[in-house]
Order: C-alpha cells, then structure tokens, then sequence
C-alpha cells in the first residue's frame, strides 16, 4: 500500500518592515562619490537627491561614498553625506541607512 502524503501549506516569511524592507529594496539609481572632494561630493549628492525627489518620489537610491580607507578615522564623503541627509538635504528625505558593509547610504526619497 502507498501512503499518501499530506500537502502542508506554504508558509509565508515574515514581511520585512523597517530598515529591513528599505534595505532589501533595488535601487532606482545609484551616485558614486568616489574621486571627489568633500564640496564637490556634497554639491553632487545634494543634486541627485532633489533631482531623485522630484522624478521619482518614494524609491530607493544608492549614495556610495566608500568606507575611507585612506583618511584618517571615519571616511569623510560618508559623514558628509550622513550630515546632509540629516541637514540640508532631509526634506528630500523619507528614510535612510547605513550600507550592509559601511561603504554608503540607502535612501528612500520623498
């Protein structure tokens, strides 16, 4: 005699919320910022972020400043990048945070 086997329902993963879900997002655009010093990077990450804000509220972009391996301390382009989200730059701002490796941001724009 064969047993049947018994179909077990699919269960679902949890749903991601949070930085979780900001962070498991595809980006819609991508600034490097390496090469450029920090007013050239500012002035570069300060209009990508409007222009992004503008041409397409509520998605996710990539702000990539390297992890400072050749500055002394923390990377300068990513503390700078970090003042401006939180400065001039936050009211194009939804949500942001740190890159899996510490090499940029994840930003969602408004």
């Amino acid at each position: 005699m064969s047993k049947r086997r018994v179909k077990e329902a699919a269960t679902q993963p949890p749903e991601l919320t949070g930085i979780a879900q900001l962070l498991s997002e595809m980006p819609e655009a991508t600034l490097d910022l390496h090469g450029y010093t920090g007013p050239q990077a500012r002035l570069r990450a300060r209009d990508f972020l409007t222009t992004h804000s503008r041409i397409s509220a509520g998605s996710v972009v990539h702000v990539i400043t390297g992890k400072g391996s050749g500055s002394k301390g923390r990377g300068v382009l990513l503390e700078l990048t970090r003042d401006l989200l939180e400065g001039e730059a936050a009211n194009h701002v939804d949500e942001y945070a740190g890159m899996l490796g510490g090499g940029g941001w994840v930003v969602r724009v408004k």
